[in-house]
């Protein structure tokens, strides 16, 4: 599959069906959104904005700014909603800033809800939320969408921000739905008590350099965005 025959693919044909992962990771391979470590130790690995090394890299945002591949897969995000959750009204959708806010529009549409918001990052505060411009009337149901989720850091803080920020108590539905789910271990217990929906899953560490196996190895380790060839072997 090429990134024209991507550019071609039409939502409606994917309506009705189960899209399998294999797919949809492959849509991620070839937007080169998706890069997974093969296990040999010679071979190079990510190293990650904060600095740490890798074994595995997403980015959903390759991937979300084709119109097209961004409706599939809210399609797939709200069928799997439904079959979990079949006789859940959701009301509001609402995400965080700023990858996952296309995502949980498109989600919202596909799920017929009524009322697409976001959360706001605090400027004073790294990691912090605001919620702040609107308020949900109380026993209105809401569901929190992600495009992407390593740890419970961001997600915690969009719930947190919406329960302070609110005037009456948040009626959450039982699960988080996301795009990729990618901790860095299996299974999770740490999202309090909201499951997780996910498309894709895949276990992914992040370590310390001075920690990481593969560089003791004499693995190099490059950054995905600007060494991508010298990562994936594609030219």
């Amino acid at each position: 599959m090429t990134l024209k025959e991507v550019e071609r693919l039409r939502p409606e044909d994917f309506k009705d069906i189960n899209v399998p992962i294999s797919t949809m990771l492959k849509w991620f391979d070839v937007c080169d959104a998706y890069w997974m470590h093969s296990g040999k130790i010679e071979d190079p690995h990510v190293e990650l904005t904060s600095g740490k090394c890798s074994n595995g890299f997403f980015d959903c945002l390759r991937v979300l700014k084709y119109l097209n591949l961004s409706e599939i897969l809210a399609n797939q995000m709200a069928r799997k909603i439904r079959f979990y959750m079949p006789n859940e009204k959701i009301d509001w959708v609402i995400g965080s800033p700023m990858a996952g806010i296309t995502f949980g529009h498109d989600v919202a549409r596909a799920l017929g809800a009524k009322i697409f918001m976001f959360t706001e990052k605090d400027p004073s505060q790294n990691g912090k939320m605001l919620w702040k411009r609107v308020q949900i009337p109380e026993g209105e149901t809401v569901l929190q969408i992600e495009e992407l989720i390593t740890t419970s850091t961001t997600l915690n803080a969009v719930k947190e921000a919406v329960d302070e920020g609110n005037y009456s108590p948040v009626n959450w539905v039982p699960f988080i739905g996301v795009l990729v789910h990618r901790p860095p271990e299996l299974p999770v217990s740490y999202y309090g008590d909201r499951g997780v929906i996910s498309l894709i899953e895949k276990r992914v560490w992040a370590v310390e350099a001075s920690e990481c196996e593969l560089c003791a190895n004499g693995s190099q380790r490059f950054r995905p965005k600007t060494h991508w060839a010298e990562l994936t072997g594609k030219r």
